[in-house]
């Protein structure tokens, strides 16, 4: 692998080990300009510097994927100057110690992943500028226990996934945030007392979806809950639970009794897995 270089024409190439010698993989990538799509694996921070060199020559890239060697290791990739204009999906799977200073900047990214990024900072603040992004996807980003959309961002997003924010404990939705949003999915957040705040604002709002989140939270919606007027105009709501390898999928119909009733049929049980499996 370390002449990898010489594959001029090589436009996809997932998912290379890169922490095996000495960073040669990375230097050579940047030699790869008909690259579409890109995944490493076991990332370090120093190879963060080696890793943006390449990353900037790759124009025609359309797809990057990276994830660092351990959980708590930091990916640096704030020596970027001039990222791929092309790039339309981002994956990260690390530590980061800022959010990189050009993903805001990114015309054509469509989609957006970031996992493990434990953030002391909103992320929010910068992210809302994407001008064209449609599914934003966190998991463990943010260390924070308040969340604020505002309202001039996320025009183009409609599909958002929040996963494991340990700290959480508000999220607040302003009058014309995230203006098109078609799906929302909060998981794992324990600490979550409430839905949203101006959740009643995304009126476009089709699927709402809490997976594995407690149940005092779960009772404020149902169909006598203080916060069912909130979410009465989505057509969809659901309660899902990880159940000895399986899921338990419960509605607002159904959540009407101290002891729920999951439905017969699970609509989204292949979605559910397969999304689940992928965050783990």
């Amino acid at each position: 692998m370390s002449n990898i270089g010489v594959l001029q024409a090589l436009q996809k190439l997932c998912f290379i080990e890169v922490n095996q010698d000495g960073g040669t993989i990375i230097r050579e990538l940047g030699k790869l300009n008909q690259l579409r799509r890109l995944g490493l694996l076991k990332l370090r921070k120093e190879d963060g510097k080696d890793l943006c060199s390449s990353i900037e020559k790759l124009a025609n890239l359309r797809a990057l994927s990276i994830a660092s060697i351990e959980e708590d290791e930091i990916i640096d990739l704030q020596h970027l100057p001039s990222p791929p204009l092309l790039l339309q999906r981002l994956y990260m799977r690390g530590r980061l110690d800022a959010l990189p200073h050009w993903i805001p900047s990114l015309p054509s990214l469509v989609r957006l992943s970031l996992k493990w990024s434990q953030l002391e900072d909103d992320p929010l603040i910068y992210l809302r500028h994407i001008p064209n992004l449609v599914q934003l996807e966190l998991c463990q980003a943010f260390l924070g226990d308040r969340l604020c959309f505002r309202a001039d961002g996320f025009r183009k997003l409609k599909i958002l996934s929040m996963d494991k924010f340990d700290e959480l404990r508000c999220i607040e939705v302003e009058m014309g945030a995230m203006a098109s949003l078609e799906k929302l999915s909060i998981q794992r957040c324990k600490l979550l007392e409430n839905v949203p705040s101006g959740i009643e604002h995304l009126t476009k709002l089709k699927v709402l979806e809490f997976s594995d989140m407690p149940v005092d939270l779960m009772k404020t919606i149902r169909t006598d809950g203080k916060d069912n007027w909130k979410v009465s105009h989505i057509p969809e709501v659901y309660s899902t639970y990880w159940r000895e390898g399986g899921w338990e999928v419960y509605s607002i119909e159904n959540m009407t009794d101290g002891e729920y009733c999951p439905l017969p049929s699970n609509p989204f049980s292949d979605e559910l897995e397969t999304r689940w499996k992928s965050w783990k």
